[in-house]
């Protein structure tokens, strides 16, 4: 017995799920007699490109009315791959110049059955360079009862001197609601029973292909009586919906140590890290689309903002997963998304006592938010840090925040002058988030060149008295090497080097300056 997803492929355009775009200009095509030469079908696998490039040989193979009828011998010759006029070719396995030749030879020959041959090559970027200019003549100025159909994943490998002599369909995503419609057709033609639930987990794992739901169809209908979802879950390895809703819970409530002890319980029943942290993540997902009407999910009330930052931390957690999947992994991605859930406060200061003759303020004046103090900074400033976006605050992870009165001065290190060139570009909106959280209207930065412990203000250099004019007094050693002529030379050709690594020559070539400036007066 064939596969399901081969069972339920169309047999008309009628039956063909979503790319109305497409199937309504190849039906017209079909209904006026003005089919093109050479089609390219792209689009992402399992969408319906290679069943569109059979619904065409179909068509031009039907003897009744409207085309294709999906019942003739011509329709059902094609559909079980059996028809002499149409030939399916895997580029992928078939690509060099030789099979071209051969092709090529192939198709001069007259149909046998039909009115026209149609030649299908799936994966079509599969192909070599010298397999498609062999065929670039014959795709030009092909045979007049020839159609070639181009399917492929991958469009930009195509060269574009095929793309120019083809009309390009792109195929697009199925949607969720699509699939759960032809699920539901394929189990009603089956005399099976599903539960919504269970459909729609289905096609979202599918991830808008119909082929692949298909397939998930396929391993749960071995099960016998209705698909539920828990059995659903069961089957496909899934942890189930509702502890990954409690979860989810747990932590926007703020009961951080049970999600701790619920994620290590799921991790011991055999699911991976990685698989729970997806799963967590769509919970989220769920939840928020729930607070908007959008389907069912849990319970969460917490900040939009907040579920936000949880779901980034959620998925920036699942690429380190993909490198390291364990338990400690597990649990420092659910730290992540509650440390965004309850960004950590500062403590409240006591406030100052009110002057005994406060100065009133105009009544259309707002008073600003006032700065943190300097030892909340650090507190504060990872505050700024989860509101900013994940690229901003990659920009700025290496800078040290200050506060100089009014200002809030980020100090990058000398080696990250890359991240500091990139908070300068996007400063308006670092400064943006800074204002609303920190209430600094003023930010600047700056990039240390010297010792970390230098103060950013260096105090004004201290005037010392004028001494009496004359030559400076050096040591007796650099004395020695101005009298040198030859050293002199070497500074004036070198002096900027030997300042680079050794400073202390500015000097010797300062004094030998002043020298030669003396002996000219003289």
């Amino acid at each position: 017995m064939s596969a399901l997803y081969r069972q339920a492929r169309p047999s008309t355009f009628d039956e063909m799920v979503g790319q109305e775009h497409v199937k309504e200009v190849l039906t017209h095509a079909i209904r006026s007699g003005r089919l093109a030469q050479a089609y390219l079908f792209s689009g992402p696998r399992g969408v319906g490109k290679t069943s569109s490039a059979r619904l065409i040989a179909q068509a031009v193979n039907c003897a009744q009315e409207p085309k294709p009828c999906g019942r003739c011998e011509g329709c059902r010759l094609v559909r079980e791959g059996r028809h002499p006029d149409v030939l399916e070719i895997d580029a992928a396995s078939n690509n060099s110049v030789e099979d071209v030749r051969e092709l090529r030879e192939r198709i001069l020959l007259s149909p046998i059955l039909g009115q026209r041959k149609v030649v299908i090559l799936d994966e079509a970027h599969m192909m070599s360079k010298s397999a498609f200019n062999a065929l670039l003549k014959t795709l030009e100025e092909p045979p007049p009862h020839v159609i070639f159909i181009f399917a492929t994943t991958e469009p930009e490998r195509m060269p574009p001197t095929i793309l120019s002599r083809t009309q390009h369909f792109r195929f697009r995503r199925l949607s969720e609601g699509e699939i759960v419609e032809k699920l539901g057709r394929i189990l009603k033609g089956l005399g099976r029973e599903a539960e919504p639930q269970a459909l729609s987990l289905i096609a979202r794992l599918a991830d808008g292909a119909m082929r692949d739901a298909e397939s998930l169809l396929d391993r749960l209908l071995t099960l016998e009586g209705p698909i539920s979802l828990r059995r659903t879950e069961e089957a496909l390895g899934l942890p189930p919906q509702e502890a990954l809703f409690a979860l989810a819970e747990k932590l926007d409530e703020g009961r951080l140590r049970e999600a701790l002890e619920e994620a290590r319980r799921l991790y011991t029943q055999g699911f991976a890290a990685r698989t729970l942290t997806g799963g967590l993540l769509e919970a989220f997902r769920a939840g928020l689309y729930a607070r908007m009407g959008l389907g069912q999910g849990p319970r969460l009330e917490g900040p939009e903002e907040r579920l936000v930052a949880a779901m980034t931390a959620l998925d920036e957690a699942l690429e380190r997963l993909a490198k390291r999947s364990d338990a400690l992994s597990l649990e420092l991605a659910l730290l992540g998304a509650y440390q965004a859930l309850h960004p950590p406060r500062a403590p409240a200061s006591a406030p100052p006592d009110p002057p005994s003759h406060p100065s009133p303020q105009p009544p259309t004046a707002q008073a600003a938010p006032n700065p943190p103090p300097r030892n909340d900074l650090g507190a504060e400033w990872q505050r700024v840090m989860g509101a900013l976006k994940p690229t901003l605050r990659a920009f700025v992870r290496e800078a040290e925040p200050r506060l100089e009165g009014k200002q809030l001065v980020l100090v990058f290190p000398e080696r990250a002058g890359f991240h500091f060139q990139g908070a300068q570009k996007n400063q308006e909106e670092i400064a943006k988030v800074v204002r609303e959280v920190l209430g600094v209207e003023q930010l600047a930065f700056l990039l240390k060149k010297k010792a970390p412990d230098e103060p950013l203000n260096p105090p004004p250099p201290v005037e010392e008295p004028p001494q009496a004019a004359g030559p400076p007094e050096l040591p007796e050693a650099q004395t020695t090497l101005l009298e040198d002529a030859r050293f002199q030379r070497i500074i004036q050709l070198f002096g900027g080097r030997l300042r680079r690594f050794y400073p202390e020559t500015q000097e010797l070539e300062v004094a030998s300056a002043e020298a030669e400036v003396e002996g000219e007066a003289d």
